[in-house]
């Protein structure tokens, strides 16, 4: 775009749209200008970007109080402190070209630059996030969502996106391309975090949306008579193009409005040549302002974050938590299946949790052996479905006490070194055979010693 010339224009001492690394020329009267400025002969010329503006000054050098030149290098490290924050979800490759076509010529430029510190600091923010960006973590308004929470929390992740999106759009006003996403949020992800702060942005926009319609249908006579006109000029080969072209475009339309019907979108979109669809727009968008404006944000943000913190339970395994979490977001969304599905799915997890809990460790009867039982190992599958609930096993029956077993003779000392140094008891026997044959012993004994004396005595 040529700049356009304002010479005579006089600008105030600091306007918002200066850049930081502007040169400044005071004069002697007071009057201060920053812009670039350039000296040639005896006076300074002075551009002072204002948007898309840019005024042109000339003063004398004799009028000058004080010229302030900026120099190059610090210029050019202003120019690159627009690098950080950086934007949201930049990939690698965004964060290496950069680094490559921005950060490091300047480095290579100003080696001993004193704005170096600045540009290295610049210069570790965007490798930092660059290996954060390589290890799967994404950068989404403004804050940084590790990989691990991508994978429990994507049902946010998703409408943060369109939230990111439906800003985008009201930027480049796009107002009803705004609402659309607006419309997949509250249709998709009503119990997301990004669902209240997509509400209340898209209420200051509906005025815009409103307007942007009245627009359309006040063009909307002249657009078919130009494009009737259009036609009839065209060659018979090209007429019939375009007609074939004009045909897929409405057969498109057609398919997306009644993509948005199915969806129940209060506001579906228009075609710019057919009056009957922006008045059928402008109707729904009227009612649609005020049931927005009826929304109970505060509300929806606490029931939202209770929806969001039992996603989180459910990927640390804290059933229990994450079933009060969903019950509490269940309540206040009591239309949305998802948010039911996951207040049912999750109760079931945490009674399963429960049930075998008790089942790992059952009470022992005096007497009886416990019963090993391994446990479920996830209550709540990949695949969202809760497991059916397992019978209770019956209780084991208590057996009778066994008598106590006689304890055991203690064997014999022996000073021989035993093959098994464990040896089994000695079964407990009757005295009552040693004591007969040590008695019949002895009178065998006393037979012969009486014997034998009396053989002696008759030889005496």
């Amino acid at each position: 775009m040529k700049p356009i010339r304002f010479p005579h224009l006089l600008l105030i001492s600091s306007l918002a749209a200066l850049p930081a690394s502007a040169d400044t020329v005071k004069l002697k009267n007071g009057k201060v200008y920053e812009g670039t400025a350039t000296e040639r002969g005896d006076v300074i010329d002075i551009e002072i970007p204002m948007g898309k503006i840019i005024d042109h000054q000339t003063v004398k050098k004799s009028d000058v109080a004080e010229f302030i030149k900026t120099l190059p290098d610090e210029k050019e490290s202003a120019e690159l402190a627009s690098l950080v924050p950086t934007a949201d979800g930049l990939t690698a490759a965004d964060y290496e070209k950069t680094l490559k076509d921005k950060i490091e010529p300047f480095l290579k430029k100003y080696p001993v630059s004193k704005f170096r510190p600045k540009v290295d600091a610049i210069a570790k923010t965007l490798r930092d996030e660059l290996a954060k960006t390589k290890a799967g973590d994404v950068k989404l308004d403004g804050q940084w969502l590790p990989a691990a929470e991508l994978k429990w929390n994507d049902y946010n992740v998703k409408a943060l996106r369109l939230l990111l999106q439906l800003r985008s759009q009201l930027k480049a006003k796009k107002p009803m391309d705004a609402y659309q996403s607006f419309a997949r949020i509250e249709s998709n992800h009503v119990a997301s975090t990004a669902y209240p702060k997509a509400a209340a942005e898209i209420a200051k926009a509906m005025k815009d949306l409103v307007a942007s319609l009245n627009a359309a249908a006040a063009e909307q006579p002249a657009k078919e008579a130009e494009r009737a006109a259009t036609l009839k000029s065209l060659t018979p080969d090209k007429q019939s193009s375009v007609e074939a072209a004009i045909a897929a475009e409405i057969a498109a339309f057609k398919a997306k409005v009644e993509d948005e019907k199915t969806r129940k979108v209060p506001v579906t979109s228009f075609y710019p040549y057919d009056l009957n669809s922006i008045k059928e727009s402008i109707s729904g968008t009227e009612k649609e302002i005020t049931r927005i404006a009826a929304l109970d944000l505060p509300k929806i943000t606490a029931a939202n974050n209770k929806f969001q913190a039992g996603l989180k339970d459910l990927s640390e395994k804290a059933f229990q938590s994450a079933k009060s979490n969903f019950e509490e977001a269940a309540k206040f969304h009591q239309n949305d299946d998802f948010v039911k599905k996951m207040a049912a799915d999750s109760k079931l997890a945490a009674e399963n949790a429960a049930r075998n809990a008790s089942s790992a460790s059952p009470t022992t009867i005096p007497g009886t052996p416990a019963t090993a039982v391994t446990p479920t190992a996830n209550p709540l599958p990949s695949s969202g479905a809760v497991p059916a609930a397992p019978a209770t096993p019956p209780a084991p029956k208590p057996e009778a006490t066994p008598k106590p077993a006689p304890a055991p003779a203690t064997p014999a000392p022996s000073n021989l070194a035993d093959a098994n140094p464990v040896s089994e008891p000695e079964p407990e026997s009757s005295n009552l055979p040693l004591f007969l044959g040590g008695g019949a012993g002895l009178l065998f004994l006393v037979a012969i010693l009486a014997k034998f004396l009396g053989k002696k005595k008759s030889e005496d």
